[in-house]
């Protein structure tokens, strides 16, 4: 019985967990894969959003990430930010060490304003495989996600993208994962 007791008081106390009041920004075209002959629009926003919780600060070694694929949302940042506050992803992250990056799609009157490329292979050919330019886009930000957020621009909850571009970060590989492995270690 004590052991059941120890699972429900984590659970509990993770669920009363509070989140950092920060978030960090992290420009998206700067993952963006090198263009090729199977897309001819990323339809990707401008920025991404990272929350990095407290007990990754010092090192992310050991802590996990989760990807948040948001559904169709406005375009605008207030409605985005609303998203990104409200679902208690980050109280869970914080309470779990985890990192919850939120990569943000921008879409279009064909795609669906701020979807993800689900269905149209006119963009994309190969928007449903990992090799997407969406997808690659999130991946080689996973695989630079070190160094991504140490040199993204963090900002107080409730501030929209940062008004000057942050930081130039190193490109991410097209689809090479081999940094991910000792990331997630």
């Amino acid at each position: 019985m004590s052991g059941a007791w120890t699972t429900i008081s984590a659970i509990a106390a993770g669920a009363l967990c509070s989140a950092r009041r920060y978030f960090r920004w992290i420009q998206q075209d700067h993952y963006l894969p090198p263009g090729r002959a199977s897309w001819s629009f990323a339809r990707m926003a401008p920025w991404a959003i990272a929350y990095v919780p407290t007990g990754c600060l010092a090192s992310l070694h050991g802590c996990r990430v989760h990807v948040d694929y948001h559904g169709c949302i406005a375009d605008q940042w207030p409605q985005r930010l609303m998203w990104v506050q409200n679902l208690d992803l980050n109280e869970y992250g914080e309470a779990n060490n985890i990192v919850i990056l939120y990569p943000q799609a921008k879409g279009d009157s064909r795609t669906g304003t701020g979807c993800w490329n689900w269905g149209f292979p006119k963009d994309d050919t190969l928007f449903d495989t990992k090799m997407s330019a969406q997808l690659l886009t999130v991946m080689n930000m996973l695989d630079e996600l070190p160094r991504t957020l140490e040199l993204a621009q963090e900002l107080p909850f409730g501030e929209g993208p940062p008004s000057s571009r942050a930081p130039v970060v190193v490109r991410g590989r097209s689809g090479n994962t081999g940094s991910k492995e000792a990331f997630f270690a």
